[in-house]
């Protein structure tokens, strides 16, 4: 009977909280959403974050112009995932297959399970790598947000304010072409096979 369990996750609305981003983190709140294609996509909402850990863990995107009957429609993305401009006000993300974007599951405040999160992470995540993870282990919620779907290296932070210089190069754009080429084939491969 444990599998029928409803577990919320400790995740608040940055604008509703007594909280505050910290000195030197961008509030993005209110900027549009484009993929790494120029195409806008939506607005950055507002942030979620667990306060047991002072982290905050997603955008919440309101989609618009999508089409599709995906208008207006508020999902959740892992902040890791979003990468400032580096001189206008937008937040760049992947570029989602329409039907990643479809998949969403609809934000509800107050309403993120861990069932929620599970489906977010499987819809985003490199769909094979993925599947693999899921067949050899359980979703393990000690380390869940350890995955680099929430690693906040610089997606808060423009590359003017990063002291250390290091900013991703040109591997990382191969490297993401690349990703965003495999999503898009096994999504479509899988429409074939159906």
């Amino acid at each position: 009977m444990e599998e029928n369990k409803i577990t919320y996750s400790n995740l608040l609305e940055l604008s509703t909280s007594d909280y505050r981003l910290t000195e030197g983190e961008q509030d993005i709140k209110g900027w549009k959403v484009s993929n790494e294609s120029g195409h806008i996509i939506g607005e950055v909402s507002d942030l979620l974050f667990d306060q047991e850990h002072n982290a905050v863990r997603y955008m919440l995107i309101i989609l618009e112009n999508i089409g599709n009957e995906l208008d207006e429609k508020p999902i959740l993305i892992p902040i890791g995932l979003g990468k400032l401009h580096d001189q206008e006000n937008v937040v760049i993300v992947p570029d989602f297959h329409t039907d990643q974007l479809h998949a969403m599951p609809l934000y509800i405040k107050d309403e993120v399970t861990h069932q929620m999160e599970d489906t977010i992470r499987d819809v985003i995540g490199s769909p094979a790598a993925l599947r693999m993870e899921e067949k050899i282990t359980e979703l393990d919620r000690q380390v869940f947000y350890d995955h680099h779907h929430f690693d906040r290296k610089g997606s808060i932070m423009r590359k003017d304010n990063v002291t250390d210089g290091i900013i991703s190069g040109d591997n990382d754009s191969v490297d993401r072409v690349e990703e965003r080429k495999t999503i898009h084939e096994l999504i479509d491969q899988s429409k074939v096979g159906n």
